[in-house]
């Protein structure tokens, strides 16, 4: 039995050193304290820059749902007017607004409605029922063939007195110059974690070397290939970096999954434009592996380069 599994275990060796990635002769010799710590090091970069570039990436979803909402959406308000009646003011508008092209629905907001919207700046609605709360119109809009929001902004105001469409261009701008300064500000966090990894695996790599360097200078003295020196570092580099990749990113991933719950149902109320998304899509999968994936590169090529230039020293 156990020259079977003697067997199978060297069979197993043999096919996993013909893979150019795991084929490494033992010249980095394996330090557990070492590489556990760096590995630990990486698996933090990663868990830092995983989830900068996921919450990225759920701002630009999020921002662009925002944006869509408020470009297929207007309101209109009717303030009251001295001797005039509010409510034919608002027929006089819906009609208006059901009569031009480009308007798919017009729903008229009741003075309860408009009041409970108030509420978190002026109290209970039962408080300011005597005041003169302003009537809403929501309008939703063809956003393929919209109508000319100016036009029908003047056409109200010139037909009922105290009738204003906001059609929150203001605040959709604000949200997209937010939504980029926030994307940027990501990038430059993402850049610096990956030049953070790649500083610590130059380090790494360097004390590698130092604790092989008489191995290193009899196999370059007798000709070894250069190339063949640093695939050795570059393959053992990036395996621990992939290793604390995986560690890292897995629990931002996780991490994201959790903040994507707690976001969608805050005090029991769905939150608007992330209630709608998924809790699990391919773009949080694809930023999460990406990361890992570029986390490993910038391992294994920070090593390589290392190697290179240390080794051109000694010559």
């Amino acid at each position: 039995m156990s020259e079977k599994r003697s067997l199978r275990y060297g069979i197993f060796g043999a096919m996993m050193r013909s893979i150019p990635f795991f084929g490494r002769d033992p010249l980095v010799a394996a330090d557990q304290v070492t590489d556990r710590a760096l590995v630990a090091v990486i698996a933090i970069l990663t868990f830092l820059a995983a989830l900068t570039a996921s919450a990225a990436q759920l701002t630009a979803a999020t921002a662009m749902r925002w944006q869509v909402m408020m470009a297929s959406e207007v309101t209109v308000q009717l303030k009251p007017q001295a001797g005039r009646s509010i409510d034919a003011d608002i027929v006089r508008a819906s009609d208006i607004l059901r009569g031009t092209g480009g308007i798919t629905s017009v729903k008229v907001l009741r003075r309860e409605e408009s009041a409970k919207l108030l509420e978190p700046w002026l109290g209970s609605a039962s408080s300011i029922e005597s005041l003169p709360i302003p009537r809403l119109i929501t309008v939703q809009i063809d956003t393929r063939q919209p109508p000319d929001l100016t036009s029908v902004g003047k056409m109200l105001s010139d037909a009922v007195p105290g009738a204003s469409l906001d059609d929150h261009r203001t605040w959709t701008k604000r949200l997209g110059h937010l939504s980029d300064l926030f994307l940027t500000a990501s990038f430059g966090a993402l850049l610096l974690v990956v030049m953070t990894t790649g500083l610590t695996i130059v380090f790494a790599t360097r004390g590698a070397m130092a604790g092989n360097r008489e191995i290193i200078e009899v196999l370059h003295f007798i000709g070894a290939d250069d190339r063949y020196i640093a695939g050795q570092f570059q393959s053992h580099f990036a395996v621990l970096g992939v290793r604390g990749g995986l560690l890292g990113g897995g629990a931002a991933f996780l991490l994201v999954l959790a903040l994507k719950l707690s976001m969608m149902f805050p005090d029991g109320l769905p939150f608007s434009g992330i209630s709608e998304m998924p809790i699990l899509d391919w773009q949080t999968v694809f930023v999460t592996f990406g990361v890992i994936m570029l986390v490993g590169i910038v391992a294994g090529l920070a090593s390589r380069i290392t190697v290179y230039r240390t080794i051109g020293m000694l010559a």
